[in-house]
């Protein structure tokens, strides 16, 4: 982390679950900075913990263990507000 150089970002989270030496988080990042929600969640001042999978900040995995439940933004050309929601399971 730059902390000097750094641009801003902030990310608000709350534990969902605590099982089996693992803990299910959710992430409400508030910025859209590039890999912020995996450095928050790995670095000494952030979680102090890498997402499972997250080869750059932590560990490989079979796959990297971080899903979007929704997304919200609006699209840079038309102006429309777009909102993309999970359905219910897997």
């Amino acid at each position: 982390m730059d902390m000097e150089h750094g641009k801003p970002a902030i990310t608000d989270f709350q534990v969902l679950e605590r099982a089996d030496g693992q803990t299910r988080i959710a992430f409400y990042p508030r910025t859209g900075r590039t890999h912020q929600l995996r450095v928050h969640a790995a670095h000494t001042l952030g979680l102090h913990c890498p997402i499972v999978g997250d080869e750059l900040y932590g560990k490989k995995a079979d796959r990297l263990y971080l899903h979007a439940e929704a997304v919200e933004f609006v699209h840079p050309i038309t102006g429309e507000e777009i909102k993309i929601i999970k359905e219910a399971g897997f």
